[in-house]
């Protein structure tokens, strides 16, 4: 390693001033903080537009009893969801009426409530709603406890005590952990925490591992290759372009996390001052802390990645054979991206507990593990020492297939050529 430097050290510098004195990125740059502040008001932009909504829904039967349980029980076990809409609940005395509200949108449905020839209790909802709606949801499952609480009294059970079968239940969950905080508290917050890092991680390394990729067939097509093989050998090339690049994105990508994590810490005063209360998604309860070892696995695997695009880049005569040439990588990134997205839903599964340890997939399932599980002392050791391994085995790999690629011109991207490459003694 030690024949690497200065001239890596100057190709980085070299590289990371190309890319970020450029207009192109400095515009880009500001774009993509933009969008990530957006992002992270989302919820309050949300709220903002839907105002002070209510889900408006007319009750109406022919039976006068009938419809008047129907709206008493309908009514309290809507308002007592715990999603935050709201709701209208009112009894229509004309149906034909109620449903021309409906037509109109002044109103959200009509629920038609009878009894069929056997005394069971049937529900006809007019809306314009999909069946995905969440609402539409909301009042079939409500309604299934309003039939099942017919059923018991018509069964000869008291009507106090059919309402108290339907009374919440008492649940509660104790962490192993005594000092942990209750995961009704902090769930939704830190799943949301875990998925953004997933993202992050794929797009970091999906688009800055191209530009190492293109940044060497950039040089290759105009020849200028020719020209900086002179002056540095392939090692110090790699070395120094896989560094300039990657901290170039990491510079724009720490411009958009900045301005994401900038959104969510205002949140709670924006909400206060606009909405007139704090109630939208925030980050406040989710541990911080465990971004600092996320961090070092993320740039360890960051690197990893870039170092093996330089390589594989190093094979493409030309830009446009780059995408041919990094597919592998692109399918490895894709594979690990779209396993932490199952992981999310089982973050303690035996799979997702194996793959948090290999250094291509543990920068997406380490903020799994960290934020919706644990991790043991060893694991972390473990995934420390391979990451370690696997980046000193692909600098190895990388530099002995850029040694060979940078100075083949007019070929096709040949695997049986890469591996020879990284098979000859150089």
């Amino acid at each position: 390693m030690s024949g690497l430097f200065p001239n890596a050290w100057t190709v980085a510098r070299r590289e990371y001033r190309q890319r970020v004195q450029s207009r192109t990125f400095l515009i880009v740059t500001a774009v993509l903080a933009l969008v990530g502040l957006g992002l992270a008001l989302l919820p309050i932009a949300g709220r903002l537009i839907a105002g002070d909504e209510t889900t408006a829904v007319a009750v109406h039967s022919t039976d006068a009893q009938v419809q008047s349980q129907t709206l008493t029980a309908l009514g309290a076990i809507l308002d007592g969801d715990s999603d935050g809409t709201r709701w209208e609940i009112t009894a229509a005395g004309d149906a034909a009426v109620a449903a021309g509200r409906v037509r109109d949108g002044d109103s959200d449905g009509l629920l038609t409530v009878s009894r069929d020839g056997e005394g069971e209790l049937t529900f006809d909802l007019l809306t314009e709603a999909g069946p995905s709606s969440q609402w539409l949801f909301a009042v079939r499952q409500a309604t299934t406890q309003v039939s099942i609480g017919d059923r018991l009294v018509r069964a000869g059970i008291d009507p106090a005590a059919a309402g108290e079968i339907f009374a919440p239940t008492p649940f509660e969950v104790t962490p192993v952990d005594p000092d942990a905080k209750s995961p009704e508290e902090t769930y939704g917050a830190t799943y949301m925490m875990a998925m953004i890092m997933v993202v992050l991680t794929f797009m970091a390394v999906l688009t800055y591992g191209q530009w190492v990729a293109v940044s060497v067939a950039e040089e290759k097509s105009s020849r200028v290759m020719e020209l900086l093989i002179t002056a540095a050998t392939p090692r110090q090339l790699l070395a120094g372009k896989v560094l300039g690049n990657s901290a170039a994105g990491l510079t724009q990508y720490a411009a958009v996390v900045v301005a994401a994590a900038g959104g969510f810490g205002l949140q709670g005063v924006i909400a206060e001052r606009v909405l007139g209360d704090g109630a939208v998604a925030s980050l406040e309860s989710v541990n911080l802390w465990v971004l600092a070892p996320f961090g070092v696995f993320f740039i360890g695997g960051f690197l990893l990645y870039a170092t093996l695009y330089a390589g594989l880049g190093s094979m493409a005569s030309r830009q446009e054979d780059v995408q041919m040439a990094t597919g592998p990588m692109i399918m490895v990134g894709m594979v690990g991206y779209f396993a932490a997205f199952i992981g999310l839903n089982t973050p303690e599964a035996q799979w997702v507990q194996v793959a948090s340890l290999i250094p291509f997939f543990s920068p997406y399932m380490l903020p799994i593990r960290m934020l919706l599980t644990s991790m043991e002392p060893w694991e972390w050791l473990v995934a420390g020492g391979l990451m370690v391994v696997f980046l000193l085995g692909a600098l190895w790999v990388a530099a002995r297939i850029y040694s060979a690629g940078v100075l083949l011109y007019g070929q096709r991207v040949d695997f049986r050529a890469m591996w020879r490459a990284v098979r000859v003694n150089r």
